[in-house]
């Protein structure tokens, strides 16, 4: 009777065991062994090398993209949409006997804690065994195994939502995740790996094969708050299906709007949460804005279409506040930046001291200098139409070109004892010949106003002396020693380097000439 109790006891024992031990595996076919293998699990995002066949691997060369986006009148804001590549990237599926450390002290890098990954053993005929689960940073990543060759697949949910399982009897060639939602944000590598006697370092890192953005709004250049209600990116698919033994992704027809998470929508910096979304590869991304007010501004909505958005990319979208585009000097408002154009947009130069394009008097596009048509004289056929050019800078209709009369007022009233000039001598010109910031970094013009090169040189009108086109291709020379500028009524003014005087009254402009532009409003 007694032994019987032992035998009971014993059996008891056994079986709690097994139950412990089926809580971190799917029961499916046990696979005992005397061979331990050593799990060391990474991230990663954008790859550095192309796509291959047959690969999780999602490599694209994803340049920095940039827009202007108009606001008002006052501030314009600059978006950039930045990829986030993660070093040390993997090489897609089926990487045999990883052994090299994950932990490169790159945050990318890492997987977070307390992430649940999910390993499935396949054995060398490609028949599923079983699948073992595992928390990022709480447990031993370990577990025993009998020899031999296997193909691990490794995944897991980036935002630990829950996962399908593999069923029993399964195939590597045929196992595959169907129904899978963008805010699952799922992972996957696969190791073909030969387990020998004693302990085996298993390196994995997991890829994101979903689209994730992040969004940034930076005002803190200026002293008030900024405002945004909310925020949208389209396209996402509404589900998604996964082939495991490749990654290979297959998109539902369907397709919504994804919401970003603004925790904090009011303040100088407003940061998203990521927002996930699953698309094919495209260049109709559109990432939308609404309630946004800057500064005390009436709220409005923004929106940029045609980002160019790849699956399996982690992006962080920055909005930042370009400096005011505007001075208010000789009774006028004037752009702070030279007149630009560019792929059909109209702008702005970005700094003061930089050089716009060169423009004929009655066109509305600039002359042509690319080193194969050099656009001497204009013509309809290259110049466009007979426009004001800096009316056609967004928002429309808001610039113009200046006129005669408000330029020469311009001069009367930085001349001696002028309205705009406030010393010290005013017996001089309140107007300074200089590079920009008073170095040969930056480019020779006029400032407007001063006497000196200002400490805060960004609030004051500032031309450059870009010089001009006479009918010819390389300038004449004229680059840093003059100033051509363009006015209305197809009239001119210039400005030389020999002092403050030296600037002459508006004058009928040359149909071959091409000069700078600065608008005003």
């Amino acid at each position: 009777m007694k032994k019987n109790t032992i035998k009971l006891g014993l059996a008891t024992t056994l079986a709690l065991a097994l139950f412990i031990s089926s809580c971190n595996k799917d029961t499916n076919e046990v696979i005992n062994g005397n061979s331990t293998v050593s799990l060391q699990i990474g991230q990663t995002y954008a790859k550095d090398e192309p796509v291959k066949a047959a690969s999780v691997g999602r490599s694209y060369a994803s340049a920095i993209q940039t827009a202007e986006i108009p606001f008002d009148n006052e501030y314009t804001l600059v978006a950039t949409l930045t990829p986030v590549s993660s070093s040390n990237a993997a090489s897609g599926l089926k990487a045999a006997n990883r052994a090299a450390a994950v932990n490169t002290g790159n945050e990318e890098n890492e997987l977070k804690q307390g992430t649940v990954y999910y390993v499935a053993i396949f054995d060398a005929a490609g028949n599923y065994k079983e699948t073992k689960n595992f928390t990022q940073g709480s447990n031993s990543a370990d577990f025993a195994i009998a020899k031999g060759n296997y193909t691990f697949l490794i995944y897991a949910s980036g935002t630990n939502k829950a996962l399908p399982t593999i069923t029993a009897g399964a195939t590597l060639s045929t196992v595959n995740f169907t129904g899978l939602q963008a805010d699952q944000d799922f992972m996957l590598d696969q190791v073909e790996f030969e387990v020998k006697a004693g302990q085996n370092v298993l390196t994995a890192k997991l890829e994101h094969l979903f689209t994730q953005v992040a969004l940034k709004f930076d005002t803190s250049e200026l002293t008030g708050a900024t405002t945004i209600a909310g925020a949208t990116i389209t396209p996402s698919n509404e589900n998604v299906n996964v082939t495991l033994a490749n990654g290979a992704l297959t998109y539902s027809t369907g397709s919504k709007t994804v919401p970003f998470n603004l925790p904090v929508k009011t303040g100088k910096v407003i940061l998203s949460d990521n927002a996930f979304i699953t698309t094919a590869a495209t260049s109709n991304g559109t990432i939308a804005l609404s309630g946004v007010s800057i500064n005390g501004s009436a709220p409005r909505n923004i929106s940029k279409s045609d980002w160019t958005l790849r699956p399996g990319v982690k992006y962080v979208l920055e909005y930042k506040l370009r400096s005011p585009i505007s001075v208010n000097i000789g009774g006028q408002v004037w752009a702070l930046g030279n007149l630009t154009y560019s792929n059909g947009v109209y702008g702005f130069a970005k700094t003061n001291d930089t050089y716009g394009n060169y423009w004929f008097p009655g066109f509305q596009k600039p002359k042509v200098i690319d080193g194969t048509n050099y656009n001497q004289g204009p013509s309809t056929a290259i110049n466009g139409n007979s426009a004001d050019p800096c009316s056609l800078v967004l928002p429309l209709n808001t610039w113009r070109l200046p006129t005669a009369t408000e330029f020469d007022k311009l001069i009367s009233n930085t001349n001696p004892n002028g309205i705009d000039n406030h010393g010290p001598n005013i017996y001089q010109p309140a107007r300074w010949i200089d590079s920009y910031d008073g170095t040969k970094a930056t480019n020779v013009g006029m400032f407007f106003g001063t006497q000196i090169n200002p400490v805060d040189r960004h609030g004051y009108l500032y031309l450059p002396y870009g010089g001009a086109y006479h009918n010819n291709a390389d300038g004449g020379g004229l680059f840093g020693s003059q100033g051509y500028y363009l006015l209305a009524g197809e009239k001119f003014f210039r400005m030389g380097a020999s002092g403050p005087w030296d600037i002459n009254n508006a004058a009928p402009a040359s149909s071959t000439t091409a000069m700078q532009i600065r608008c005003v409003k």
